[in-house]
């Protein structure tokens, strides 16, 4: 499969403090890549710097087989054929949807322009909303109208900047999917960024992790919460237990018990295991030795405190059986666990 994206040795500062150190990536043709990170990590400014509305420092920025920046090459923003949809949508408030969708479609003749937008519209269900303005439409309804704007002139690439934040939980969750039907319909390759994991891992075909500057993990959403590449993802992708190991008959040894281990070990070995709390089994037992001393409900499952002899650890519970607070349980591991040298 071809290549869409490609970022080499990327780096950007402002005065003292820098914001990327050197991202590497490739992206194919088609895939939808989700770049997540903690807000202030720089995703915005990567989205930036591949847009062409900012430069890097160094590094090169490869779209197709372009070259648009570096090398003493660098191609201005509005000829690198990338569509963005912004975090407020952005939309020009005295324009119809229609002619919003429309705006970037100079080059078209009045006939294929009115074809293009009617073709927009349809693909994000908003055949109905031609003639409203920004402001008689919702958050989602303008976040629709946005993608389309996008998407009309046909991109190389699209980049998509948190446009689903600030809405509700319900809304955000059936615009992801219409979005990403949208996109899958035309084929485009596509970028998005958010500091939500949830969004992140169900939305994409792939995950970036930025951290410190850095693509610190790049995988597909399964990959990335089943092995993290080390204890601080483990730990900030999705809930994790973490727990102090020893290896010993190639097993990790630890305050839950004896364990087994998705990497390769060796005996004599120390660091952590990171347990997923999903993988913690509560049996009620009178005579369990550990016991239940909170538990916070969120209706599809609920986490559960457990303080056991030598620790105390959270398990994810489903259904109506969960154990009440007091209750006295067993504590069992399920499957394999990540260990992570000291």
């Amino acid at each position: 499969m071809s290549t869409a994206l490609q970022l080499q040795h990327l780096a950007k500062s402002y005065g003292d403090l820098q914001v990327l150190r050197d991202v590497n990536i490739e992206i194919a043709q088609g895939a939808f890549v989700s770049i997540l990170g903690r807000s202030g990590e720089g995703k915005t400014t990567l989205l930036r710097l591949i847009a062409g509305f900012e430069q890097p420092d160094s590094g090169t920025i490869t779209l197709g087989t372009r070259l648009v920046h570096g090398d003493g090459v660098h191609v201005p923003a509005e000829k690198r054929r990338v569509g963005i949809v912004p975090q407020e949508a952005a939309l020009f408030p005295h324009l119809t949807a229609a002619d919003n969708i429309g705006f970037g479609l100079q080059e078209f003749t009045k006939a294929a322009r009115a074809d293009r937008v009617r073709e927009m519209l349809a693909l994000v269900e908003m055949n109905d909303f031609a003639t409203y303005l920004p402001d008689q439409l919702s958050g989602g309804q303008q976040r629709r109208i946005a993608l389309a704007r996008a998407l009309a002139p046909q991109p190389d690439l699209v980049l998509l900047d948190e446009p689903f934040a600030a809405l509700d939980s319900e809304l955000r969750r059936r615009l992801r999917d219409d979005v990403r039907r949208a996109l899958a319909t035309v084929g485009a390759t596509s970028v998005l960024v958010t500091h939500d994991q949830e969004e992140a891992l169900s939305i994409a075909d792939e995950v970036a992790v930025l951290r410190d500057g850095v693509i610190a993990q790049h995988a597909r959403p399964r990959a990335l919460y089943s092995t993290p590449a080390d204890l601080e993802l483990a730990s900030f992708i999705g809930d994790s237990v973490i727990l102090e190991a020893s290896i010993q008959d190639g097993k990790a040894v630890t305050a839950l018990g004896t364990l087994a281990v998705q990497q390769d070990v060796h005996d004599g070995m120390h660091g952590y295991v990171a347990i997923r709390p999903e993988n913690l089994y509560l049996q009620p037992h009178p005579d369990g030795d550990a016991v239940i001393v909170g538990r916070q409900y969120f209706g599809h499952d609920s986490l559960v405190e457990v303080k056991t002899p030598a620790t105390t650890v959270y398990a994810r519970s489903a259904g109506p059986l969960t154990p009440e607070k007091g209750a006295r349980v067993t504590v069992w591991v399920r499957g394999v666990v990540n260990f992570y040298v000291d």
